[in-house]
């Protein structure tokens, strides 16, 4: 895609910022329990679309072994700051996939917990 010149010079620059990331990991031991990890810490667990930490679990939810876990950063983080983590992290769960999570303009770029 071509801009024009007058497009390029009125668009906005946005901030973006390196946030968090979720963690995709499976495990057959339930909900996962987290400590710290370098500059993040475990927000929420889902399971299926539907947050099962913190908080209430209704016993009829159905879980698979498969869940995502946000972790928001404690501090300004970079990309060596995931790579670190997942190495660490790796140690002990299996992880699947991740997604960084970014802020724009200072605006949540990532869905929230639900």
């Amino acid at each position: 895609m071509n801009f024009t010149a007058e497009a390029i010079k009125t668009r906005k620059k946005k901030d973006t910022k390196l946030v968090g990331i979720d963690v995709y990991i499976i495990t057959e031991e339930g909900i996962p329990q987290f400590k710290e990890y370098g500059p993040f810490k475990c927000e929420f667990i889902s399971n299926r679309g539907t947050k099962v930490w913190p908080g209430y679990v209704s016993p009829d939810l159905l879980m698979v072994n498969w869940y995502r876990c946000r972790f928001m950063a404690t501090k300004d983080i970079q990309d060596a700051d995931v790579n670190t983590f997942l190495e660490q992290f790796g140690q002990k769960w299996w992880w699947s996939a991740v997604q960084k999570l970014w802020t724009y303009n200072g605006e949540a770029g990532y869905s929230k917990a639900y």
